[in-house]
């Protein structure tokens, strides 16, 4: 059976500290999730290292190899942005989850996020249940991130209240 691989994009810098515990907590559900129901993934996490450079590149392969992206957007952490554009301009299969209680995200973002509480039993439940059914019917949607990586579209010329102008 293949192994797939799944990438966990959660906040790693410094000021995310108070967070790790949480991800901590978030990635054994997940795992939990694959396991009871025999999903076959692999779970991959990046922490921070000095040599950012290469952990910058650890990022952009667990991505580049992933069947299946997780993004936990309840930091608002901006490395978490940028993963979860990486992940959509790869067409990966993205499943964005937040915590209720923190902040609510921009509205194309908030659309498509899991909302979770998993200070309770039943939020615990509903988490699982949510996730697994996210894995079980995936959606991948095309943005525009994706049509220009596809495309290697280069745009010039500056752009106003017009549009794109030519210069």
């Amino acid at each position: 059976m293949k192994t797939n691989v799944c990438f966990f994009a959660s906040p790693i810098n410094e000021d995310a500290s108070n967070f790790k515990g949480h991800t901590d907590l978030l990635s054994g559900y997940i795992r939990d999730v694959f396991a009871k129901n025999q999903l076959g993934f692999e779970l991959i996490m990046i922490d921070l290292s000095e040599d950012l450079q290469a952990t910058e590149q650890k990022i952009h392969n667990g991505l580049d190899k992933a069947d299946l992206v997780i993004v936990d957007l309840s930091s608002h952490d901006p490395n978490i942005y940028y993963e979860l554009g990486y992940a959509k301009a790869l067409k990966k299969n993205v499943i964005q989850i937040q915590n209720k209680h923190l902040d609510s995200l921009a509205f194309d973002l908030g659309r498509a996020t899991i909302l979770y509480d998993t200070t309770t039993d039943e939020g615990l439940d509903q988490f699982k249940s949510d996730v697994l059914e996210a894995i079980k019917s995936p959606s991948t949607t095309d943005t525009p991130l994706s049509f220009y990586a596809e495309h290697d579209v280069e745009i010039s010329g500056r752009i106003d209240d017009q549009g794109i102008v030519e210069p």
